[in-house]
């Protein structure tokens, strides 16, 4: 699959560091990863269903990955969001654009994108719906997120309405990552609203293509393929360590305690940034035949899986003397319950909502900047 040279995927670690555009092109994708394989394997069923095409367990996505259940229930959950959310306008799910790339010359002539799903409805005021899926582990915020951002300026474009006119709804599905809203978070907005962004990554992009880009250490690092080569994260990372040694007294005040925990959290995150990408230099090395001095490739027993379809499996001990080999039958969940047609008072009545782990999360201000329409100032 072909990527633009600004891509949308890519922008929000471009506004944090524009020295990552340039540098990441020295080390071009070379092989696509196991998670990687399945999250697009799992897209393609997303995709299918949106259609009104029934992919199965077994079937093969056109990268060659096998479909599991586990990715035909992301499938599953990732369409059935938009079926729900498009239901009250009367819209069904075949009357979007699947996977119809935009142009979003707003931000580049070089910047361009594919959204995985995007629908037009008017309650009473023209409104954008766009979704992105995504199958990894890892959170991902629908608010101030310049993928969905650049999505959306290039639809908006493209259908040559003016901002002023139109609404957006900007949804992120993402069926294995544990957050407080669930597994769907939403931002909506004016169209307008989103011309703040637009203007810094216009800005962060110019100077990623100009003779002299700056090179800054933050979240995006995590991801960047130049991660291992960047004298910027790796002084940072020494810098880290130096924190992680340094000595503090042992009673701390309130605001003593709250920075020094945000300061090692992000210490922690330029540590595991820059490990993460030396790891990958290394595997990369020994698999070459390039000795590392300190470390070697071993690689475990696995586990078995099947290669076939499991009815196939089922019937064939069936076959052979009456092997039980399926699981037990379990019941589908209560959001599958709603969708098959069982009442939702019946539906409440028989299920509950499991309270989630507290969790220690930082405060960087969206909270805030969501409730009162403030744009972050990104330098």
């Amino acid at each position: 699959m072909s990527h633009a040279i600004v891509a949308p995927s890519s922008l929000e670690r471009t506004v944090q560091c524009p020295a990552s555009l340039g540098l990441e092109a020295l080390y071009p994708e070379t092989e696509q990863s196991p998670d990687a394989a399945e999250g697009e394997a799992s897209h393609w069923a997303g995709a299918e269903l949106l259609a009104g095409r029934l992919p199965m367990e077994g079937d093969v996505a056109p990268n060659g990955v096998r479909l599991s259940i586990e990715m035909l229930e992301g499938a599953d959950l990732y369409y059935n969001d938009v079926y729900r959310a498009l239901q009250p306008y009367q819209r069904h799910t075949t009357s979007g654009a699947i996977e119809v790339a935009v142009d979003i010359h707003s931000i580049s002539p070089l910047c361009w994108g594919t959204p995985d799903y995007r629908n037009w409805v008017n309650p009473g005021r023209l409104r954008l719906m766009l979704w992105d899926y995504k199958f990894g582990y890892r959170v991902v915020e629908a608010f101030e997120n310049y993928q969905l951002i650049a999505y959306a300026l290039g639809a908006v474009a493209q259908m040559g309405i003016d901002a002023a006119l139109v609404d957006v709804e900007m949804r992120i599905v993402q069926p294995r990552a544990h957050h407080r809203e669930g597994p769907v978070r939403i931002w909506s907005c004016a169209a307008t609203d989103l011309e703040p962004y637009r203007a810094i990554a216009a800005a962060k992009v110019e100077e990623a293509l100009g003779p002299a880009p700056s090179a800054h250490v933050g979240p995006g690092c995590r991801d960047c393929r130049a991660r291992h080569a960047c004298p910027t994260l790796q002084g940072a990372a020494y810098d880290a360590c130096d924190v992680a040694g340094g000595s503090q007294p042992l009673e701390l005040t309130p605001l003593a305690l709250g920075i020094e925990l945000r300061t090692l959290k992000r210490a922690q995150s330029l540590l595991d940034a820059r490990v993460s990408g030396l790891e990958e230099q290394v595997t990369a090395a020994n698999r070459r035949g390039v000795n590392v001095p300190h470390w070697k490739i071993e690689h475990g027993e696995g586990r078995k899986v099947w290669n076939v379809p499991a009815a196939q499996v089922i019937q064939t001990g069936e076959l052979l003397g009456g092997l039980a080999l399926a699981k037990r039958v379990d019941a589908i969940t209560p959001l599958q319950a709603l969708k098959a047609g069982l009442p939702p008072a019946l539906v409440d009545a028989m299920s509950r909502r499991i309270p989630g782990g507290a969790t220690l999360v930082p405060d960087d201000g969206s909270t805030a900047r969501r409730v009162f329409g403030v744009n972050r100032n990104v330098g």
